[in-house]
């Protein structure tokens, strides 16, 4: 339930800072929050669960953010993209969640324990990355 309520909360905030406010300083500043919110998960998980693939997912996640940043920069504001930009956010974009199936499958057991530890999750411990629980302290 945390996931899906901070995955409306960001559509909101997207709506808003990509549509409403004015661009690309709008667009400038909902990717970058999203890059530095990715880096910071990407670290936070590494250290509390030694999951590669889904490490991986948010680095790519915040990478994209990335370029969509200097996408905004250079006159091109998600979802304005040229086509080029579109296919190569595509191609990034559906690689996150390959490596978290890949990680589903390949630390089974880690991500059973996350998803366990999930369940009693709220909005705000996703938004503040505590979420993600210490998976190599336990053992799991």
């Amino acid at each position: 339930m945390a996931s899906g309520l901070y995955g409306a909360l960001l559509g909101i905030v997207m709506v808003v800072l990509t549509k409403v406010a004015p661009q690309p300083a709008g667009a400038v500043m909902f990717w970058s929050l999203i890059c530095v919110q990715m880096a910071l998960v990407a670290m936070t998980c590494w250290r509390r669960t030694g999951l590669p693939f889904a490490t991986a997912a948010m680095i790519n996640g915040s990478v994209v953010s990335a370029g969509l940043v200097v996408l905004a920069l250079i006159g091109q504001p998600f979802p304005n993209l040229a086509p080029a930009s579109w296919v190569l956010f595509g191609c990034e974009a559906a690689i996150g969640p390959v490596f978290l199936v890949i990680e589903s499958r390949v630390n089974h057991e880690k991500w059973q324990a996350w998803a366990r530890h999930m369940e009693g999750q709220t909005l705000w411990h996703v938004v503040a990355g505590r979420h993600i629980p210490d998976l190599r302290k336990h053992g799991a």
